[in-house]
């Protein structure tokens, strides 16, 4: 299993290192290496003429011999689960690398029986959508804060969505294999929109805007509704 985490421009700003220190591997441009190499201990150089995400992520993908494959971002803030005692949502926070090696070879053993590809966790640490009697949907999307992938070959990133690819991954894989794993009693929160470097400085809210569209213009029946919240999208399933 591979435990991928892209990252630009954020070298000493990255906090997912520091949560999975062992674990996780870094892949950066490769000449940001030596801003990076005193602070990571796994790091992976992906050569200049990748750029974006989105064809970052494939170039992981292809470039890995992993059939189990984790993206992570690398501003991990909350992580761990919710737990419901007296009616009150008490927030538990998990930085032990063991459990989530653990936790993530257990979604990608439970993916494989289900016929699917992909799984994710949740991405907010509130209390609301934790759903302590739903710990699984299958009919929702998640997003590459973090995700898991079985790299076979038959799922790629649609490098035509500079912003929003882990949308369109999700979508099409829901289309295709009836579902998805959305794990609900975890999560893997990040700081969003935040932190200076990576996506940050070249995403807009007109790029957002535009892959919206894109989505429900591929996706029409299985989109509901759109809302703007802050400088991003988000979209509503109808499933």
């Amino acid at each position: 299993m591979l435990i991928a985490v892209p990252s630009k421009g954020r070298a000493g700003l990255t906090t997912t290192n520091k949560i999975l220190p062992n674990l996780c591997t870094f892949f950066i441009p490769e000449s940001e290496y030596h801003q990076y190499k005193d602070l990571i201990k796994n790091i992976v150089c992906v050569p200049k003429e990748v750029r974006g995400i989105t064809d970052t992520r494939n170039w992981i993908l292809e470039n890995t011999d992993d059939k189990w494959v984790v993206f992570l971002d690398d501003d991990a803030k909350n992580v761990g689960y919710n737990k419901l005692e007296e009616r009150k949502t008490k927030k538990i926070e998990i930085k032990e690398e063991g459990f989530w090696a653990e936790e993530f070879l257990k979604f990608f053993d439970m993916t494989e029986q289900l016929g699917y590809k992909i799984w994710g966790t949740r991405t907010e640490s509130s209390p609301r959508g934790t759903y302590p009697y739903k710990p699984f949907l299958t009919r929702s999307y998640v997003t590459a804060s973090c995700m898991g992938i079985v790299n076979d070959g038959e799922y790629l990133f649609d490098s035509e969505f500079k912003v929003k690819e882990d949308y369109e991954i999700c979508l099409r894989h829901i289309r295709d294999k009836g579902g998805i794993l959305a794990v609900r009693y975890l999560h893997w929160e990040n700081e969003h929109w935040t932190t200076e470097g990576g996506c940050k400085d070249y995403r807009t809210v007109e790029m957002e805007k535009d892959a919206i569209k894109k989505l429900i213009k591929l996706y029409p029946n299985m989109i509901a509704s759109a809302k703007r919240k802050a400088n991003e999208f988000t979209i509503k399933l109808n499933l």
